[in-house]
């Protein structure tokens, strides 16, 4: 506790003007006093082992919806936005002043930005790299922005057309549904568990 909260006070009051390092870090130390348990946590702690392995059914089938959920969502957003201008990032280096409202997007996603003012591609020494991208190119990469959304983080809704805030809007109501299972999940793992518990006890001839 002293290592973690002292360093606060060093920095606000006995060094408020230097160049030091902020030391705030230190106290993630005050997680060392989980390992303090003085008996009162061993049996729920204990109990999380037993809930996971009586209830890994239930978690895969969990797993499986969450991840079927999490691709159909980035298929429909790649759909919605891979030719989205506004989705379009370029290298700082290269496109500096670029405007993405005249660059053009294919068939399959690819993005040229030549009459933006960026070069098509950079030959450099580890081969062709693309200058200009659109973030909902595939599936695969608007797969992170999905993930991202349904952990209720929105970091592109000014960009998005109507339709992928349409889809963002959906995606808030499914992650909410997709959290919720395996909450409900342990909730009634544990409340078995400890109903067993209590069996046991009772049939040893101990208090309930």
């Amino acid at each position: 506790d002293l290592a973690s909260t002292v360093p606060f006070y060093v920095d606000s009051f006995l060094l408020p003007d230097t160049d030091l390092a902020a030391s705030n870090f230190l106290r993630m130390f005050r997680l060392l006093r989980m390992l303090k348990m003085e008996g009162r946590y061993d049996l729920a702690l204990g109990m999380i082992d037993d809930v996971i392995y009586e209830q890994r059914g239930v978690l895969g089938t969990a797993l499986f919806v969450g991840m079927t959920v999490w691709g159909v969502l980035s298929s429909f957003f790649y759909l919605a936005e891979r030719k989205n201008l506004d989705m379009i990032y370029c290298l700082d280096s290269w496109c500096e002043d670029v405007d993405t409202s005249l660059c053009v997007i294919d068939e399959f996603g690819f993005v040229d930005c030549t009459e933006g003012g960026c070069p098509p591609s950079i030959i450099g020494g580890d081969g062709q790299e693309v200058v200009c991208w659109n973030v909902y190119q595939s599936i695969v990469l608007s797969s992170f922005w999905t993930l991202m959304e349904l952990f209720g983080e929105f970091p592109l809704v000014d960009q998005h057309s109507m339709w992928g805030k349409v889809l963002g809007t959906i995606t808030a109501a499914f992650a909410c549904a997709v959290f919720a299972l395996p909450v409900g999940i342990f909730a009634s793992g544990f409340e078995a568990q400890i109903a067993r518990r209590r069996k046991e006890k009772e049939r040893q001839g101990g208090s309930p």
